[in-house]
């Protein structure tokens, strides 16, 4: 039976630490873990000789005992943390494990959690608002509370998401969007017909059976569909992109009131992310860019907001032709803006078409000292093109 007030052994290190391990294991048994954490940063600073008072500031410690005592701090929150990962407190483990910078261990714990209705909540919690797995989390938020707040809730966070968990839980939306708009569809066939063939797509199924969108039907919130085609163009797997395209025709073929309008360029919503994903699904490709560039450079004359700019800035890169890209940035952005972090960079795009002559001329003519260091960095990096 654990006694938490056993006498304190002779001073040996080796009968100290094990008494403070005994402490520690009957903490933990009774799942004691704000005490279990506490003991053992006391157990750090009786190791290190530094005043046993937790209240006392890490700033009044010397080194090398912060860094002693810095170490101490962390593995206490990993050992915590591991434990509560154990009892399913996924929440709580994370308040640990985050400042040990255990996100991978605390990934692959949600990668195998079986998300029982109780605990979905505090698991989307970690996973998404938490930022530990975005895509996962996405994936269960859309499950328990539907399209609409999953859409609300990624809308809020897209600016806190590093690029490739931005791009996952878009991928993770359009699977989602697609399925439900493709099974809306199939079920209003079969309301009609008495059967609906399994294997059509979504494209088919609207092409072979015009009735399902006759007097006006629809068959997904548009408001749902243009949120999926908008994360769509984030998108870079082919497949995925047909999967988008598809969403878009679908919404173009809607009746005009329920088509609203983008932001520019896409103003028309779903005729030109068709015409966007019709560039990078290689048809029509400069059909596209001639409509993007044209858009790009009425929006620069106009010194309207860079959305067309950037738009085909990301087509001219994703098409291969990144050193016309550098003749549109030089030419259409001022020197004193930035765009977007959904843009090429300019290292980018002269990285991509070994342009560093390009490269270095336009940070010369922008006064971009930093940008240009960068560029003779990457040259050097990158060797003799």
């Amino acid at each position: 039976m654990f006694e938490p007030f056993s006498p304190l052994p002779p001073s040996a290190e080796k009968d100290l630490a094990g008494w403070f391990d005994s402490l520690a294991r009957g903490l933990a048994e009774s799942q004691q873990w704000g005490r279990l954490f506490d003991l053992r940063l006391l157990q750090t600073r009786s190791r290190l000789g530094l005043p046993l008072d937790r209240r006392g500031s890490l700033d009044d410690v010397d080194e090398p005992r912060r860094g002693a005592l810095e170490e101490g701090y962390l593995a206490a929150c990993r050992e915590v943390g591991a434990l509560l990962l154990e009892s399913g407190r996924f929440r709580d483990a994370w308040m640990y494990l985050r400042p040990a910078g255990e996100r991978l261990r605390m990934r692959e714990h949600l990668r195998r959690a079986a998300p029982a209705e109780q605990h979905l909540d505090e698991l989307i919690d970690v996973a998404l608002l938490e930022g530990v797995d975005p895509e996962r989390g996405l994936a269960w938020l859309l499950g328990r509370q539907g399209t609409c707040n999953a859409i609300t809730t990624l809308d809020a966070l897209q600016g806190q998401l590093d690029p490739h968990d931005l791009r996952a839980c878009a991928e993770a939306l359009v699977r989602h969007v697609a399925a439900e708009l493709r099974g809306n569809l199939r079920g209003h066939l079969h309301r009609l017909r008495g059967s609906a063939p399994p294997d059509l797509a979504v494209r088919e199924l609207v092409e072979q059976h015009p009735e399902l969108l006759a007097d006006g039907s629809y068959h997904l919130d548009p408001s749902h569909l243009a949120s999926a085609v908008r994360y769509g163009r984030l998108l870079h797997d082919r497949s995925l992109l047909s999967t988008a395209w598809e969403l878009a025709d679908y919404g173009r073929r809607l009746p005009a009131d329920l088509q609203y309008p983008g932001d520019p360029p896409f103003e028309e919503t779903f005729p030109a992310h068709c015409r966007f994903f019709d560039v990078l699904l290689e048809r029509d490709v400069e059909a596209g860019l001639a409509y993007f560039g044209a858009r790009a450079e009425a929006a620069a004359a106009e010194e309207a907001p860079f959305g067309p700019l950037e738009t085909w800035l990301i087509l001219l890169c994703r098409s291969g032709r990144p050193r016309e890209a550098l003749d549109a940035y030089a030419r259409w952005l001022p020197r004193d803006r930035e765009l977007s972090s959904a843009a090429p960079t300019l290292l980018e795009l002269a990285r991509q078409g070994a342009a560093w002559e390009r490269h270095a001329e336009i940070c010369r003519a922008r006064g971009d000292v930093v940008g240009f260091a960068a560029g003779e960095l990457a040259r050097r990096e990158d060797g003799p093109s």
